[in-house]
């Protein structure tokens, strides 16, 4: 089982006066989990799957980075394949998704994600 990690950054721009909502679907009938936390701050937002994971408000957000972390395993045997979307409500894009491959059934694709909150 090997690892494979790749490290990303974007840009997002919060919307005024909404709350941000976080989301994370792994794709390709693969499973994985994440941890979630913001930049300078070392205890976890959540962690496992994130659904409807609550960030603040676009006054809370600006100048912040969220890391993200997400790691899936390939359980998938008809590909090899990776997809993992993050929503990001009230945030421009709002969608941001990430897909790349393993070498080998079983092993490890882990995402290491800044979003900077502008």
């Amino acid at each position: 089982m090997a690892i494979r990690k790749r490290k990303e950054s974007a840009d997002l721009t919060v919307n005024p006066g909404s709350d941000v909502i976080l989301n994370i679907t792994i794709g390709n009938a693969q499973i994985g989990a994440s941890v979630v936390r913001f930049d300078k701050d070392p205890a976890a937002l959540s962690k496992g799957e994130i659904r409807n994971l609550r960030l603040g408000t676009a006054a809370d957000l600006k100048g912040k980075t969220l890391k993200v972390t997400t790691n899936v395993l390939d359980t998938n045997s008809l590909t090899n394949g990776i997809v993992v979307t993050y929503a990001i409500s009230a945030c421009n894009p709002s969608v941001l998704l990430y897909q790349d491959e393993v070498k080998t059934d079983g092993d490890i694709m882990s995402f290491l994600l800044d979003f900077n909150f502008k």
